[in-house]
């Protein structure tokens, strides 16, 4: 199993690399960080023993404004990093990550030498080291091999002739499994790279910006989606259940980057339901129910065929109130034309993970 999921990490690259592989301008960079592991939890504590050391390989395919959204965007790099962390500590051990990425520059000038980048991405990663009730106990943020990785940065970079550029970032990685089963407390390593990337494969460096014109088509929608996944809600050794959400979101779209929406949510998680019976909190005889409503609010930024979600919601019924009432989800969004998505969220209550979910919807427009 260990070497199954390692594979399917190793691989994750080559579904990328078919999108880009007949364009020209590729950038190819390796940098070498070393951080430190924030403590979000006092529970982690005594797992921050050292400061963690890695590498990163990124590939990145250069836009032109072959398609209208580059320009909007000032010509993002579209690309994949893949990262190895060292943890510096035997009960963490390692991990890799293949991290599916956008990289947007702020400055207009993009045949300036210097530039100033921001990185955003959601991708998989492989934990050598996972929690076992007899082995690894202490090791109370990874309890499966295979996580979802998160990557943010902040990267400068100077170009020292027409190809090669030094580059610096300071940037945080995280891994989590989403709550698919317990101990679930995350790891965030932030961290101080250094590195080079090398743009091969050379072609005409002629940026296209478009003129946005005015929104023709109909700004209203409203988006049904149905969740689902698993996620073992409470306590170690509860189990790990399946769980679905049935939600409406009204929203406009503001302009060809961004939406916003108001909606209602109905959640059921099996594992809620089974977690009562291991709730010595309850009352003798107590059976509260266990769905939950919520409304939220949300926004989604549009990328091509992408979109990043965010939302915060409140519960409006939750009788068993097994999380606090405020929850959070950030996620990301695949079109298939222009009605037909799917996507995958984290939904958490503060820093409290609850589940990663995957979704499917269709968007009506008036």
């Amino acid at each position: 199993m260990r070497k199954t999921v390692f594979l399917v990490v190793c691989l994750i690259p080559l579904i990328g690399y078919g999108q880009f592989r007949k364009k020209r301008n590729k950038v190819i960079g390796v940098d070498y960080f070393q951080g430190v592991i924030f403590k979000h939890k006092e529970q982690i504590s005594h797992l921050i023993t050292d400061h963690p050391v890695g590498l990163r390989v990124t590939l990145d395919q250069k836009t032109w404004g072959d398609e209208a959204w580059e320009s909007r965007y000032n010509f993002p790099d579209m690309g994949i990093t893949f990262v190895y962390v060292d943890y510096k500590n035997p009960i963490l051990g390692k991990s890799i990550g293949a991290i599916p990425h956008f990289q947007f520059y702020s400055r207009r000038n993009k045949k300036a030498r210097s530039q100033l980048s921001y990185k955003i991405g959601l991708g998989l990663g492989y934990n050598s080291e996972k929690y076992n009730r007899e082995t690894n106990n202490k090791n109370n943020v990874l309890s499966t091999y295979l996580s979802f990785g998160i990557l943010f940065e902040v990267a400068y970079q100077y170009a020292i002739n027409d190809k090669m550029n030094l580059t610096g970032a300071m940037a945080m990685t995280h891994f989590s499994n989403g709550s698919i089963k317990k101990p679930n407390s995350g790891i965030n390593v932030f961290s101080i790279n250094v590195g080079l990337n090398y743009r091969f494969n050379d072609g005409p460096m002629e940026y296209i910006v478009h003129e946005d014109l005015p929104l023709t088509h109909k700004p209203y929608g409203l988006t049904m989606t149905f969740t689902s996944g698993a996620h073992e809600a409470s306590r170690i050794g509860t189990g790990t259940y399946p769980f679905f959400v049935l939600s409406g979101l009204l929203d406009k779209q503001l302009n060809y980057k961004s939406s916003i929406g108001i909606g209602i949510e109905w959640f059921h998680s099996i594992s809620i339901k089974k977690s009562r019976q291991y709730d010595y909190w309850l009352e003798e005889g107590k059976n509260p129910d266990f769905n939950r409503i919520g409304v939220m609010i949300g926004h989604e930024l549009s990328v091509n065929q992408f979109s990043l979600i965010g939302q915060i919601g409140y519960y409006i019924y939750d009788p068993y109130e097994l999380f606090d009432p405020i929850y959070l989800r950030l996620g990301l969004r695949r079109y298939f034309g222009d009605r037909w998505f799917s996507s995958l969220c984290v939904k958490s209550h503060g820093a409290k993970s609850e589940a990663a979910e995957f979704a499917v919807g269709y968007k009506i427009k008036w």
